[in-house]
């Protein structure tokens, strides 16, 4: 089973990335690989809603989403993790989940869905406040 998870925290060893952790440990122990993508990190522009999706249902931007995309699409299992910062999702989570604008127009507007593995496919979200 292919599982990802992102953190969206900035903050090293803040509560975000000791709750994503532990929720990693649980899914290794059962034999599972686990790749974490640090979005603070990560190059990840923010959507310019250029419509350059909306015929193709591929993001026309260059940068490190190329990978997350891939990942994505590849993935059984997704965790989510992010703290609240001003009632929502941190920055660098919301630009990632923005980005993935483009699955929405793949899906909605041109009808083509992401085939489910064998696991199917199933999210986790962790939202942590201080």
């Amino acid at each position: 089973m292919k599982v990802i998870a992102f953190l969206g925290s900035p903050r090293i060893d803040g509560n975000t990335e000791l709750l994503l952790h532990e929720a990693v440990k649980a899914i290794e122990e059962q034999g599972h690989g686990v790749r974490t993508f640090k979005l603070n990190y990560l190059r990840i522009k923010p959507c310019q809603d250029c419509g350059g999706c909306d015929k193709t249902g591929k993001c026309i931007i260059n940068d490190d989403m190329n990978e997350i995309y891939d990942a994505i699409r590849e993935a059984d299992r997704i965790i989510l993790a992010s703290p609240i910062f001003f009632f929502g999702m941190s920055a660098q989570t919301k630009a990632m989940v923005d980005r993935c604008q483009s699955f929405w127009c793949e899906k909605y507007l041109l009808k083509q869905t992401i085939p489910e593995g064998p696991y199917g496919r199933k999210g986790l979200l962790l939202l942590v406040v201080a």
